[in-house]
């Protein structure tokens, strides 16, 4: 796929790895669709990706994605403003703040309703969406993590959510039609996400950077011989996607 004139949905659009994410994609001549629950960030976001632009590249909504009609109306929002929706990046994550015994009040569900089940109903408009436009096809591209792939005893209901979203990614291995369902699994980077757990997260290591998950989530938008797969980043191995070998490293192979 080349990305050039297409157009994105990017939920948690408006800091840390849906910003990137967002740059990247305006940068190689996408247009986007921003929604994020922060307008302020969201509303300066936009303004910045426009910004001595000859036509409007990135349009912010407001969005909750808890709410199926404000999910709803990011893709009204792609169909009015750019004519279409080629890109779905289910992005928008938080994590437990506290132990789980410690949560009386039932703040993890809030965990799996952003970090699970909101990334299933966005796959599910995506895939509506995509199916709408007459076979052209696009690609879903779900945001998971490290802590889906491997427990995390200090934060179970995220690992829980993740691997979740894992499970339900590789449910959509070559679905068909031309639409494509992968996900990122990166370790911890610097983003807001890890703000309340800084102390436990930077006990376990590295931090990966935002500009190589960002590189990941291009890697499975671009090559289309990805469907169903999962990207893992980590600092000590970079990027590598389950069970197949990534084209960079293929070409260091082939040079040896």
């Amino acid at each position: 796929m080349h990305v050039e004139n297409k157009v994105a949905i990017i939920t948690g659009a408006s800091s840390g790895l849906g910003k990137a994410l967002a740059e990247r994609l305006v940068s190689k001549g996408a247009k986007v669709i921003l929604g994020d629950i922060d307008i302020k960030d969201g509303l300066r976001l936009a303004n910045e990706l426009n910004y001595g632009k000859k036509e409007e590249v990135a349009y912010f909504v407001q969005c909750d994605v808890t709410k199926y009609d404000q999910q709803a109306a990011l893709f009204t929002a792609a169909k009015t403003h750019f004519g279409r929706v080629d890109i779905i990046a289910n992005n928008a994550g938080i994590a437990e703040n506290a132990p789980l015994w410690e949560d009386e009040k039932g703040v993890w569900k809030k965990v799996i309703d952003i970090d699970l089940s909101a990334v299933v109903e966005g796959t599910r408009l995506g895939i509506e969406a995509l199916k709408k436009q007459g076979g052209e096809g696009g690609v879903i591209i779900n945001t998971a993590s490290l802590a889906g792939l491997y427990p995390q005893p200090r934060t179970p209901v995220y690992s829980a959510a993740k691997f979740g979203v894992v499970g339900f990614t590789r449910s959509f291995k070559d679905f068909g039609d031309n639409i494509r369902v992968n996900a990122v699994a990166p370790s911890f980077a610097p983003t807001k996400i890890i703000e309340p757990i800084k102390e436990v997260v930077t006990q376990m290591g590295a931090l990966v950077t935002v500009e190589m998950v960002t590189d990941a989530f291009m890697l499975l938008i671009e090559d289309d011989s990805y469907s169903g797969d999962i990207a893992r980043v980590t600092p000590q191995y970079g990027i590598s996607v389950l069970g197949k070998t990534v084209a960079a490293d293929k070409k260091k192979k082939a040079k040896l």
